[in-house]
């Protein structure tokens, strides 16, 4: 898989996410942290940003 086919399937996931969220399904929230944590997993190129604040969130809480 190329670096413009992990682009468009990124930005597929973020269109998914935002139409859940719109549809009142399950809160926004809840579709961030799917969304981050499925970016984690699946390491594409938005994982590395996506690490990031969750090493930060991590630092707040947790020391």
């Amino acid at each position: 898989m190329t670096q413009t086919d992990m682009w468009i399937v990124d930005t597929f996931l973020f269109l998914y996410v935002v139409m859940i969220a719109r549809s009142r399904e399950i809160r926004w929230y809840q579709a961030t942290l799917i969304s981050l944590f499925g970016f984690l997993l699946a390491g594409t190129p938005f994982s590395y940003p996506a690490w990031q604040m969750v090493n930060i969130l991590g630092s707040l809480f947790f020391g």
